[in-house]
């Protein structure tokens, strides 16, 4: 475009270079290569997702949903104190140890496997920042157990923390969900409630079946009684006369209380649960626990334990006192017996006087146990 300046006097000029000013940038943009442009937008994206949170001590923060619809049932221990249930846990227990610490039971469900049997193992090992296991693994590091129509997948594992943790745990699938029985604290105090665990998981049960009863027998006359348990007859003994005779609970075979000087009392316990009930070490350490004194090495076993065999049973015996002052010394003296697929343990609690008195009448007794 070629423009054409024309203006002949000099007031006639002035106006006109200002219109021309004016005009220029709107004729050079009329001039433009007036071809379209093409710009691509990009398409709009629907809002990410979130990410999942981070794993973490409680299956109620995993955003899986709870399994609904009738669910198992299940016997928990008089001294478990209920808590509230949350939107993610079926129940929730408390359990109280030495120096005010505290153990936490949950138990959740979620439809589905919740990725299997080995992620889940694994996720409660890195709770305790545990390295995950490998499948080949898995087998050497579970209890499978069947009971009551379930099958139970137990776990037992301890953290390599200075502040040790513990975590007992069983995974029972149901009815198209999985069942998380979980138990975790410190190591003492976890230990020390072991047998109250397992005992609860035997309880466990689908709500139209019944669960295999234990029966104990009158508490009026427990020497010379066989005790039944759930997998068929129990051991027998012959108890001191001078014992007096408790009434069993729902975790005891038998209890007797000894009298002692100055009002002092001991106490008897007799108790027999599946399998091993985490081996001989744990059981043993488990005892030296209820008394705050230091867990045992596997190579320590050997000299802190008796071991004798009679009238056909293997008895491991051990005989422990607290570190506390001399006037509140305790003492427990005991031994564990394994019989047709558990195992029984007899133990004699008190102050260290009473103890050391009974010691005798003690190891007596263990003389006179046998199989029916």
């Amino acid at each position: 475009m070629v423009l054409t300046l024309s203006p002949t006097s000099k007031s006639m000029r002035r106006p006109f270079l200002r219109i021309l000013l004016l005009a220029i940038p709107l004729v050079i943009s009329a001039c433009r290569d007036s071809s379209p442009v093409s710009y691509r937008i990009p398409k709009e994206n629907d809002a990410p997702v979130a990410p999942p949170p981070a794993a973490s001590n409680n299956m109620a923060d995993t955003p899986v949903v709870k399994a609904e619809g009738p669910g198992l049932e299940w016997t928990a221990p008089a001294r478990w104190h209920t808590k509230p249930a949350s939107a993610m846990r079926k129940a929730s227990y408390a359990v109280d140890g030495e120096a005010g610490a505290v153990g936490d039971i949950s138990i959740t469900a979620f439809p589905g496997d919740v990725g299997g049997e080995l992620a889940n193992v694994n996720r409660w090992r890195g709770q305790l920042q545990l390295p995950p296991l490998a499948e080949s693994d898995l087998a050497g590091a579970v209890t499978r157990r069947e009971q009551n129509g379930l099958q139970l997948t137990i776990v037992d594992f301890s953290s390599a923390s200075a502040d040790k943790q513990r975590m007992l745990g069983a995974i029972v699938p149901f009815n198209g969900a999985t069942w998380f029985f979980k138990f975790t604290g410190s190591d003492a105090l976890v230990a020390s409630a072991k047998p109250d665990f397992i005992a609860f998981l035997q309880s466990i049960r689908a709500p139209d079946s019944t669960p295999t009863p234990v029966v104990a027998p009158a508490a009026s006359d427990m020497a010379n009684t066989a005790v039944i348990k759930a997998a068929g007859p129990g051991l027998k003994w012959t108890a001191p006369v001078h014992w007096h005779t408790k009434p069993a609970s729902a975790m005891r075979k038998a209890s007797y209380a000894i009298e002692g000087e100055a009002g002092a009392v001991g106490d008897i316990s007799i108790t027999a649960f599946p399998g091993d009930v985490g081996g001989e070490l744990a059981n043993v350490n488990r005892w030296r626990g209820q008394l705050q004194l230091p867990p045992l090495a596997e190579a320590e076993l050997a000299g802190a334990a008796t071991r004798r065999e009679q009238n056909g049973l293997h008895l491991t015996i051990v005989d422990f006192s607290s570190a506390s002052s001399a006037n509140n010394q305790q003492r427990i003296l005991g031994a564990i017996v394994p019989f047709n697929g558990a195992t029984w343990f007899f133990k004699l609690t008190g102050p260290d006087a009473l103890v050391a008195r009974e010691k005798s009448a003690f190891l007596e007794f263990l003389d006179t146990l046998q199989a029916p």
